[in-house]
């Protein structure tokens, strides 16, 4: 019995530290982050490599892609988001 309550609290513990993204509404996010970028970034290049810096940044802060999605607006100006803007800018 022991050790079954103690192979639930291990699976419970794995469970909670699931990522909730959905990879094809990660890619979707990645497009959209590209397709905005790309309005502003001087190259193709930097676009990707925006997105690819702050998609997982993104996962990290809201690990519930739902949660991020009723954010969207705020990421613009996000402190914690911004560096990777900041390092394109230094490039």
């Amino acid at each position: 019995m022991k050790t079954i309550i103690l192979l639930l609290l291990i699976l419970t513990g794995l469970a909670s530290c699931r990522n909730a993204w959905n990879q094809d509404n990660e890619k979707t996010f990645y497009n959209a982050c590209i397709d905005d970028a790309k309005t502003w970034a001087a190259t193709p290049e930097q676009a990707a490599a925006y997105c690819n810096c702050i998609i997982p940044k993104i996962k990290q802060k809201y690990p519930d892609e739902n949660e991020a999605i009723k954010q969207i607006d705020s990421l613009a100006n996000d402190k914690y988001l911004q560096g990777c803007m900041d390092s394109l800018r230094r490039k």
